[in-house]
């Protein structure tokens, strides 16, 4: 597996938006869990690319993350 160094840079360029394949690994999931949240409507947003591919704004992914934050007071 890629480490998310790499997931986010091809050919010296930052990617802006990730594979399914890719947004898991990037959060550390399994593509079927990030499926089964779409199915579900919930987990963070996607696009559908031409009715078919998704894809993750990586952005989307990064604010998500934060979302899931739990402070502990």
């Amino acid at each position: 597996l890629a480490t998310q160094l790499e997931i986010l840079m091809v050919n010296n360029q930052t990617k802006v938006f990730l594979t399914e394949q890719e947004a898991a690994d990037y959060i550390s999931m399994s593509v079927k869990t990030l499926r089964r949240w779409r199915f579900d409507r919930r987990g963070p947003k996607y696009a559908k690319i031409a009715g078919k591919s998704i894809r993750y704004p990586l952005l989307e992914l990064q604010e998500w993350i934060k979302r899931q934050m739990v402070a502990h007071d």
